[in-house]
């Protein structure tokens, strides 16, 4: 039997830009595995720089498995509670943060979080990759980009 993890990331804007954490050779959206027990946008604010964050909505779910374990990766809109500390991240243009996402290895943050920001997927769409190296079944569908 496979283990399972939930993992988290998430869309922080302010006006027209977007936060973005460096993860090299990448860059990326807040976010991470959740630890068992652990709040669930918990890391999104650590790595966001704020106290805490809120979530606006549910932007995707992206199922994947991976070496014998399955994810399900939370993909929200969120707002940052508090002053921010910062030390995490870069505020980036839109434009900027889907070239930048676009050359991310890693689909299932690639894939929803650039349909989103481009306009192509609703929220809440489900994203299902039978394998890492294939193409995404989506649940709307989403529009060719």
């Amino acid at each position: 039997m496979a283990g399972q993890q939930i993992a988290v990331g998430a869309v922080v804007r302010r006006g027209k830009d977007v936060l973005l954490v460096s993860d090299p050779p990448d860059w990326a959206l807040p976010g991470g595995a959740v630890a068992a027990g652990e709040p669930l946008l918990a890391k999104v604010a650590v790595e966001a720089g704020y106290a805490t964050v809120l979530a606006e909505r549910l932007l995707w779910v992206a199922r994947y498995t991976t070496q014998g374990v399955d994810y399900e990766m939370l993909g929200f809109e969120v707002t940052g509670v508090g002053p921010r500390d910062g030390a995490a991240g870069e505020w980036v243009h839109l434009t900027e943060v889907v070239e930048r996402l676009r050359r991310m290895w890693f689909a299932p943050i690639r894939e929803p979080a650039v349909a989103y920001l481009t306009g192509r997927a609703r929220v809440a769409t489900l994203w299902t990759w039978a394998d890492l190296e294939g193409d995404p079944v989506t649940h709307p569908a989403v529009s060719s980009a």
